[in-house]
């Protein structure tokens, strides 16, 4: 019978070799997908810290209105709450 000890032992290696490379394209993978991640988890929180700026905004300028109109006059702050809002998000979109 013949010996094949040295067939196996190259055989291993070479599975060997496999596995080390997959392990390793697996990695980079791994960390490009946390990248990436990162990245859009970053974003999106500067858009919610965005969206509570403008809300914060919409929430004093509503706060104005109510109190001109509580004192009789003609809310005008209406009409700049609308406007302010419109740029405020337009500024967002460019984003």
């Amino acid at each position: 019978m013949r010996d094949i000890r040295g067939d196996l032992q190259d055989r291993a290696k070479l599975i060997e070799e496999q596995i080390s490379s997959t392990q390793s394209q697996f990695d980079k993978f791994i960390e490009k997908v946390k990248v990436e991640h990162r990245d859009k988890l970053e974003g999106l929180k500067s858009d919610l810290d965005n969206i509570h700026v403008v809300m914060k905004t919409e929430d004093k300028l509503q706060s104005e209105a109510t109190a001109s109109e509580q004192l009789g006059q003609q809310p005008q702050s209406q009409q700049r709450t609308s406007n302010v809002l419109q740029r405020k998000m337009s500024a967002l979109s460019m984003r």
